[in-house]
C-alpha cells in the first residue's frame, strides 16, 4: 500500500512543477519577444538617425511646443511631448528614441492581442508582431516630428482595452476605454468619429455576445431582461462618460487657445474644402459666402485634386472668405452649416466623392505619388530653418522634397504593393470575422476599419497613405487570424495517423 500511495504523492509536486516551469517558459519567451522588438527598433534608429519633417504640421505642433500655442485645425498633444522630449534637451535625438521605444511597445501590444484575446500561439503572435514592428506604415514615421507613432501606439492601447471589455464587461474597463480615447483624440482628431461611435456600439457588442456560444459569458446564469438591464446601463454609463470627458477636453481646449470650448476651431472650413466640388450657393445661407461658392470658377471649386488647395490656398475657398468674415466663429459656423447642408440636400453627391477619393488610392502612379508626398513637400521658411537651428541644433532642408531619400523612407515607398492590401481592410476584417475564434473581437475589428476608412475618403481632401496608418494595423491583426484559423485547420491533418 505504502509504494503504490508513494508514486501519488510524488506525481503532484512534479506536475506543479511542470506548470511553473511552463509558465516560467512562456514568461521568458515573452522577454525575449520584447527584447527583440527593441532591438529592432534600436537598430533600425542608428541606421537611419535622422530627424524628418512634414510641413506644415511639424511647424504647427513645434510653435505648441515653442510658445503654447493651439492650432485651430489639428490636435496639439504631441506638441508639448516635443517640448518635454526636444526642446529642453535642445535636440530632436531623444523624441526619436523614444518614438522608436513607443513604436517597439505598439508592436508587444499587438501581439498581446494576438495571444491573450484571439488565443493564438506565441509563434504566431510573435510573428505577426514582429511584423507590426516592421510595418512600413509605422518605422518611417518613428523618424518625423509627427504624430503617428505615439496616436498609434494609444490607439492600440485604446483597441485592448476595448476587447477587455467585450471579455469581462466590467464598467471600470469601460471608463479606461473612455480615459484613453480622450487622450488618443488629443494626439490625433481623425479617430474622433471611431471612437463616438464604439462610445454606443461597444456596450451593444458586449451584452449581444453574452447569447454567443463558447464566449466565456459570465453572465449566463442570468435572466435575458436582467442582461439587457444591465447592457443599457452600460450603454447610458458609456456615453455620460464620454460627454463628461469630452467636454472636459473641448473646455481645455478653449481654455488654452481663448477661444470657445470645441474639438478643432476649423472643422466648418475642413469639411466645406473636402466637399467644395458638390457645394452650391443655395446651401450657404449667407450670401456672402454664397457668392463666393458661385464664383467657384475662378479658383476651381468643382476639381477634385484642387479640394487642399481650398482650405490653405491662397485666393481658394477658405482663404477668400475669411478676408470677409474676420470673426473666427463666424466663420466657422457659416462654413460649417453649409457643408451640412450639402451633406443633407445631395448625401450621394458626397458618397460620390468618397467614391472617387477610394477609387484614388486604385491609381498605381497616384499611390506611389501620394507616398513621396507624404514624406514631405513643403517648404521650411527661413524662420523656421532659424527657429529650429537655434532651439533644437537641427539644420533642415529648406526644399524636402528636393532631398535624397533616407533608408526608411525608401523602405516605404518600396512597400507600395502592401499598402493595395491595407486599403481593402473592411474586407479582410470581414473574412476574420467569420473565421475568428470568438466573433465578438473580430466584428470591433470590422468596425474599427470601417470607420476608418470612411474618415479617410469621405472626410480626407485626397488619397494619402499616411491616412491609413491605423487601418494598417487593424489589417495586419486580421491577416494574423486568418493564418491562426488555417494553422489550427492544418494542425489536426498533419496530426492524424497514416492509414
Amino acid at each position: 500500500m505504502l509504494r503504490a500511495y508513494q508514486p501519488e504523492r510524488s506525481k503532484a509536486p512534479g506536475t506543479q512543477a511542470d506548470r511553473a516551469g511552463a509558465k516560467s517558459r512562456a514568461l521568458n519567451a515573452w522577454w525575449l519577444f520584447c527584447l527583440l522588438v527593441f532591438a529592432i527598433k534600436l537598430l533600425l534608429l542608428w541606421l537611419d538617425p535622422m530627424p524628418q519633417l512634414f510641413m506644415g504640421d511639424s511647424g504647427a505642433y513645434v510653435q505648441t511646443a515653442l510658445t503654447g500655442w493651439i492650432p485651430g485645425d489639428r490636435s496639439y498633444f504631441y506638441g508639448y511631448l516635443i517640448r518635454w522630449f526636444a526642446l529642453w534637451p535642445h535636440s530632436f535625438a531623444p523624441l526619436l528614441v523614444v518614438q522608436a521605444l513607443a513604436s517597439g511597445a505598439t508592436a508587444i501590444v499587438f501581439a498581446l492581442i494576438c495571444s491573450r484575446f484571439f488565443e493564438m500561439s506565441k509563434s504566431i503572435s510573435f510573428v505577426f508582431g514582429l511584423l507590426c514592428a516592421l510595418d512600413p506604415l509605422q518605422v518611417v514615421w518613428e523618424r518625423y516630428v509627427m504624430t503617428e507613432t505615439f496616436s498609434l501606439l494609444v490607439y492600440a492601447l485604446v483597441l485592448s482595452w476595448s476587447l477587455a471589455y467585450l471579455r469581462d464587461r466590467r464598467l471600470w474597463q469601460l471608463a479606461v476605454v473612455q480615459a484613453l480615447s480622450v487622450l488618443l483624440i488629443g494626439f490625433r482628431m481623425s479617430y474622433l468619429l471611431v471612437i463616438q461611435a464604439c462610445t454606443i456600439l461597444l456596450p451593444l457588442i458586449a451584452f449581444t455576445r453574452c447569447y454567443l456560444p463558447a464566449s466565456g459569458n459570465r453572465f449566463g446564469a442570468r435572466a435575458p431582461r436582467a442582461t439587457i438591464l444591465t447592457g443599457l446601463m452600460h450603454v447610458i454609463a458609456s456615453v455620460t462618460m464620454m460627454l463628461v470627458m469630452h467636454g472636459a477636453y473641448k473646455y481645455a481646449d478653449g481654455r488654452l487657445s481663448s477661444r470657445e470650448p470645441a474639438y478643432l476651431d476649423e472643422t466648418g472650413a475642413h469639411l466645406a474644402a473636402v466637399w467644395a466640388p458638390v457645394l452650391e450657393p443655395s446651401d450657404a445661407r449667407d450670401p456672402r459666402f454664397a457668392e463666393i461658392i458661385a464664383n467657384g470658377d475662378q479658383f476651381k471649386i468643382k476639381d477634385l485634386a484642387s479640394r487642399n488647395a481650398q482650405q490653405y490656398g491662397e485666393g481658394f475657398l477658405i482663404k477668400r472668405w475669411r478676408e470677409i468674415e474676420k470673426n473666427r466663429r463666424m466663420n466657422d459656423r457659416v462654413t460649417r452649416e453649409t457643408a451640412m447642408n450639402a451633406l443633407r440636400r445631395r448625401p450621394l453627391a458626397i458618397v460620390g466623392l468618397t467614391m472617387k477619393t477610394y477609387m484614388g488610392y486604385w491609381n498605381l502612379r497616384a499611390i506611389q505619388w501620394c507616398a513621396r508626398t507624404d514624406l514631405g513637400y513643403g517648404k521650411v521658411t527661413d524662420d523656421q530653418v532659424k527657429t529650429l537651428a537655434e532651439k533644437f541644433g537641427f539644420q533642415p532642408v529648406k526644399q524636402p522634397a528636393a532631398q535624397s531619400f533616407s533608408l526608411l523612407q525608401r523602405y516605404f515607398l518600396g512597400a507600395w504593393p502592401y499598402y493595395f492590401v491595407a486599403i481593402v481592410s473592411p474586407l479582410v476584417c470581414a473574412i476574420a470575422t467569420c473565421l475568428s475564434r470568438d466573433q465578438a473581437f473580430a466584428l470591433l475589428l470590422l468596425i474599427h476599419a470601417s470607420i476608418l476608412m470612411v474618415v479617410v475618403t469621405a472626410l480626407s481632401p485626397q488619397p494619402g497613405i499616411r491616412y491609413i496608418q491605423p487601418v494598417s494595423l487593424l489589417t495586419l491583426l486580421s491577416i494574423a487570424i486568418c493564418v491562426d484559423w488555417l494553422a489550427r485547420r492544418v494542425r489536426p491533418a498533419v496530426m492524424r495517423p497514416a492509414a
